[in-house]
């Protein structure tokens, strides 16, 4: 009977324990979910880390900005405010999404361009007071905060090879020209790296001027720090070419130049026929030097052939560059 009696007691205490193991666990399974839930509540989440460059050009109202560091800003979730001598005007996400092409985000490098007069009928003069808000609209966080100025450069800097932008254009028979042909320098046989130019044939010793590889730089000066009536020291134009064979005749540059009364002018240069791909630097200082001349810099290509036109000669262009200061 005893034996019996402290079976039971034993049990007793064994049923105590784990109860209050029980319990024990309970109160920790719910002192972490609510540490979880609170905990997941937090604060707003991060600000974008990106920084932005913006200036103006007052010659033509607009207020630029640039991507220049960092992460990718969502445009849902951005809003530009202009302070312009004590009046605010705002840039909302979805005018920002369009402005960039209907993109959901601004990347590194990508300009976002703003029309101040046609936006916010505005006269923008250089003395101006403007100062520009980006704001993260989930948080209403300010993102950055800058004084707008004309002047995109802090100090001198090279700007260093400029590529065509605008265009590029063939009127060879069967030959192709497109502006991914000119804006890598690879010196490759690989189809689709250069262009493909079929060269007539002489007529005496001239050139057919309807029959030509053209491109336009598409160069917008102020995005490179220069301003109305600024002028250029040095512009160096480099061609990467080749012409296969020795029945070429000669290759001729001529570009658009607005000081001259035909504005198509032509600059007598000589390229030296070469089967393999060659660098030719041409100065054009003398005649591409105000920032008129830059936004409206367009070359174009002609050549003509010592061979028969059903030959198909033709002369390849691996690269562009302008170097300008």
């Amino acid at each position: 009977m005893a034996e019996i009696i402290s079976f039971m007691r034993n049990d007793r205490a064994v049923s105590e324990t784990m109860g209050v193991a029980l319990l024990i666990g309970i109160v920790v399974i719910m002192l972490s979910v609510e540490g979880a839930f609170i905990f997941s509540m937090g604060g707003p989440e991060d600000l974008p880390h990106a920084s932005l460059q913006e200036w103006m050009d007052t010659s033509e109202d607009t207020i630029y900005l640039k991507h220049s560091t960092g992460e990718a800003f969502r445009t849902d979730e951005l809003e530009i405010v202009a302070n312009v001598n004590g009046v605010s005007y705002v840039r909302t996400s979805p005018e920002i999404y369009e402005d960039l092409g209907n993109k959901s985000h601004w990347d590194l490098g990508e300009v976002l361009v703003i029309d101040a007069k046609s936006e916010w009928g505005l006269d923008l003069k250089d003395y101006d007071q403007i100062d520009l808000y980006i704001v993260d609209t989930p948080t209403k966080e300010l993102v950055q905060k800058v004084k707008l100025t004309t002047d995109f450069r802090k100090a001198p800097y090279e700007i260093g090879w400029i590529t065509p932008m605008g265009g590029a254009r063939d009127t060879s028979p069967d030959g192709s020209a497109e502006l991914y042909h000119v804006q890598f320098e690879e010196m490759s046989d690989e189809e689709g790296t250069h262009t493909v130019y079929h060269t007539p044939e002489k007529n005496g010793t001239e050139t057919d001027p309807n029959i030509y590889q053209e491109f336009d730089f598409g160069v917008n000066p102020c995005l490179y720090g220069y301003r109305p009536g600024d002028s250029l020291s040095n512009v160096t134009l480099k061609i990467v070419y080749r012409t296969n064979d020795n029945s070429l005749l000669k290759i001729q540059l001529r570009f658009y130049d607005v000081d001259n009364s035909l504005n198509w002018f032509y600059r007598n240069i000589t390229l030296p026929e070469k089967n393999n791909f060659s660098v030719a630097n041409v100065s054009l200082t003398e005649y591409i030097n105000t920032t008129e001349d830059l936004a409206n810099f367009t070359v174009r290509l002609e050549a003509v052939t010592n061979a028969n036109e059903n030959a198909k000669k033709e002369v390849n262009i691996d690269y562009l560059g302008l170097w300008i200061e």
